[in-house]
């Protein structure tokens, strides 16, 4: 079965979320006590704050794009140097053969500037192939196998580039899919948390009961404040 983008479980930012598992937490200590009655020990809140700091430290969307868009960048960037080298193969041949001559234009150069990134490393070996079948024939324009040989291996990293920057495209998203995880895992926890201290307070202590109530328009007398030191 094909798996589904996970989206946030969680009524707010993460950043929001992360300072609602510290708050609740004191809630929690606060009322330790009250908690062991529902089988909460102190090893559980410690779990629970050790996995709010995990939660703080994962990526933001900002420094996962960071790193994708670098081998974008690169990608980009050695492509230049291919479309370059063809400039400098094709302005070779010009001097024998008119732009718009068949032979000229068995080459296949027409389009490959504006090409996708796949047709560009294919049509671009297809021209490189024509050109070394066909390099004596432009010798004294100073093509030479040397020159081809260079140009083919800067195509060939070009297509690295590109395969870098699909596994980085595919990274970020894969990241993005197991943070997504993490932060409702633990959103699973504490609203676990939180319901157990909903439960020990409704019928006592109406302050105490909303101090867990997780989405802040649900307090019945505004937000709580965390307790004092």
């Amino acid at each position: 079965m094909k798996q589904g983008i996970v989206t946030a479980n969680y009524p707010m930012s993460q950043g929001d979320f992360i300072l609602a598992c510290h708050t609740k937490a004191d809630f929690m200590e606060r009322d330790a006590v009250a908690f062991t009655t529902r089988g909460v020990n102190q090893a559980r809140f410690d779990a629970f704050n050790e996995q709010t700091q995990v939660c703080a430290k994962l990526p933001s969307d900002q420094q996962l794009d960071f790193e994708k868009q670098g081998f974008t960048d690169a990608a980009l960037k050695q492509r230049g140097v291919v479309e370059s080298g063809m400039a400098t193969v094709m302005s070779q041949v010009a001097i024998v053969h008119d732009n718009r001559s068949p032979a000229y234009k068995a080459f296949g150069s027409a389009g490959l500037y504006d090409a996708s990134e796949g047709d560009f490393y294919v049509n671009m070996g297809h021209l490189l192939d024509w050109a070394t079948a066909h390099v004596t024939e432009y010798k004294t324009q100073g093509l030479s196998p040397a020159q081809l040989a260079e140009l083919t291996a800067e195509n060939e990293k070009y297509l690295a580039a590109l395969k870098l920057q699909r596994l980085a495209i595919s990274t970020r998203s894969a990241t993005t899919q197991t943070r997504q995880i993490t932060l409702n895992a633990h959103y699973d926890e504490l609203s676990a948390l939180c319901g157990i201290g909903q439960g020990l307070f409704k019928q006592t202590d109406v302050s105490k009961y909303d101090d867990y109530v997780i989405d802040p328009t649900e307090h019945s007398d505004g937000p709580a404040t965390p307790p004092a030191e």
